[in-house]
């Protein structure tokens, strides 16, 4: 990853929300807020810092594991490019920020998590765009050996 990379890390506001592009492209849009909290000297009483709340936008494989992975409250680590939009609104030029996620984990200092391998259909454009998360992809056990050669695109899912 050149240039521009921000590593966020904070919970989840909402669950993930899980969309196809006409292409069969999966995305998935999600919010992390991230405060900073700390032990006052003199009262020894623990002070909550003000919130900062970010947009995070993931595509293709990863996209299907963040929607099945994670949901509200998950402590999560985010890596990726903060990127700038422009849009119009009545009449006038906005702009938001989001991070386009490059990788993304769940933050194990209060959780663990299991890992475990999703083949999914190597055809994207087969997924609908009311394609249901459940059916995105066939989970097999890592443990297993198989004899035949991998034809679907592998990635990794966690499961907390």
């Amino acid at each position: 990853m050149n240039g521009n990379t921000i590593t966020v890390v904070g919970n989840l506001t909402k669950d993930p929300i899980l969309k196809y592009i006409p292409t069969g492209k999966a995305v998935t849009n999600f919010t992390v807020a991230c405060n900073r909290g700390w032990r006052d000297k003199d009262s020894q009483a623990w002070v909550e810092g003000e919130a900062s709340y970010f947009k995070v936008e993931c595509w293709e494989p990863m996209a299907e594991n963040v929607a099945e992975s994670l949901r509200k409250g998950d402590p999560v680590i985010v890596v990726g490019r903060l990127e700038r939009r422009t849009y119009e609104q009545e009449g006038q030029t906005r702009e938001s920020w989001e991070i386009r996620a490059e990788n993304i984990g769940p933050d194990l200092r209060m959780r663990t998590a299991s890992l475990r391998r999703v083949l999914r259909n190597s055809h994207p454009a087969e997924h609908q765009p009311s394609a249901s998360v459940a059916m995105a992809g066939e989970v097999t056990d890592t443990d297993t050996e198989d004899d035949e050669p991998l034809t679907s695109t592998p990635g990794l899912a966690v499961a907390s």
